[in-house]
């Protein structure tokens, strides 16, 4: 009877850490970097939910609730700082706020410029999976209730 009862509470744990990772959105038309990021969900204890375009991460942020936001910034259409002004004006409106992190190899990129559009943080690419996941833990972390950092 110990044993069944291990069994059940071990796998109550494993939903329960399920349920509990950070889930975070990937908006990113290159599919070799979505996919990169999706890889690397389990290593970085996230889950991901990816879009390749400003439209539809604004239909995913109307149905679901995301810890998080990796944004790319060179997209066709609307590009990462432009989509980014998109959701705080829609945040505006319903009094949220999901922090975003604009990604981007590109050398018009800067934290600057994505802070002066409405992103959180910055971080350029090439980056390494520690960089990645500072960066995650940092922004996640502040968003917890009871976070020192706050």
């Amino acid at each position: 009877m110990n044993v069944v009862s291990s069994i059940d509470q071990t796998e109550t744990l494993e939903e329960k850490s399920t349920i509990e990772k950070p889930h975070v959105l990937i908006v990113d038309d290159n599919p070799d970097y979505a996919r990169l990021f999706d890889l690397l969900s389990d290593q970085l204890g996230i889950t991901t939910r990816i879009v390749n375009s400003c439209e539809e991460a604004i239909r995913a942020m109307e149905k679901d609730h995301f810890d998080l936001v990796i944004m790319d910034w060179l997209m066709p259409e609307v590009d990462g700082p432009a989509c980014a002004r998109k959701i705080r004006s829609r945040e505006a409106r319903t009094g949220t706020h999901v922090t975003i992190v604009g990604v981007s190899c590109y050398d018009g990129a800067s934290r600057d410029v994505c802070l002066q559009s409405g992103i959180d943080d910055y971080l350029g690419i090439p980056f390494t999976l520690e960089a990645l996941r500072e960066k995650l833990n940092h922004w996640i972390q502040r968003r917890q209730p009871n976070s020192v950092d706050s």
